[in-house]
């Protein structure tokens, strides 16, 4: 994940004040993602989780 600027061919998702840029075909190959921020001794940051649609027993 990085600041960027938007280019042709992204796709833009606003989330709440929030606006995220991907690139377009991600969007076809999932259909969601959950965006996660930790701050603790173990791990710090962003993780993007993509929701690949498979479910677990």
């Amino acid at each position: 994940m990085a600041l960027d600027e938007p280019k042709e061919g992204d796709a833009s998702v606003n989330v709440g004040e929030y606006t995220f840029l991907m690139e377009d075909y991600l969007t076809e190959s999932y259909g969601a993602f959950t965006i996660d921020y930790s701050n603790n001794w173990l791990r710090k940051g962003f993780t993007i989780i993509p929701d690949r649609g498979t479910s677990s027993c």
